[in-house]
């Protein structure tokens, strides 16, 4: 397990993470959260933002490639389908995506969340982040 754990860390090193990952800390650190689970809280959202903003992308890749891949890889048509499989998975697994059954306020939170955000991780989004973006991702609804 130690091995293998090593070599995830070295792997995400090589290949970066992005603003689910980038996110996720601040909801361990404050909240307890496992990280895995920290970072599927905002997995499907800031999914559902990189599709929304693709036209947007600054990445050394075709980003628009990457979500076809991941439709065929999920067996999903689209987006909206891509959530509920995801959605799905976690719910398998026994992951809460509720922010208040997880005795997170994000109204209350949110300047506790933001500060907590690792920055560099997040520069790696294909698209760029602003904190408004941030703010309005964290407060939107889960469902489309």
């Amino acid at each position: 397990m130690c091995i293998a754990a090593n070599l995830s860390g070295k792997a995400i090193n090589i290949s970066r993470t992005t603003a689910p990952h980038a996110v996720s800390y601040p909801f361990t650190s404050f909240f307890n959260i496992s990280h895995g689970h920290a970072v599927s809280l905002t997995l499907n959202k800031f999914l559902k933002f990189n599709y929304e903003n693709i036209k947007k992308a600054d990445c050394n890749f075709n980003l628009q490639q990457r979500f076809k891949t991941l439709f065929e890889l999920t067996n999903t048509p689209d987006i909206k389908y891509l959530d509920a499989y995801l959605l799905n998975l976690k719910k398998t697994a026994g992951l809460e995506d509720n922010f208040k059954k997880l005795g997170i306020n994000i109204e209350k939170d949110y300047s506790k969340i933001l500060s907590g955000v690792n920055t560099q991780r997040l520069s790696n989004n294909p698209i760029q982040l602003k904190k408004n973006d941030i703010k309005n991702i964290l407060f939107k609804k889960m469902y489309f």
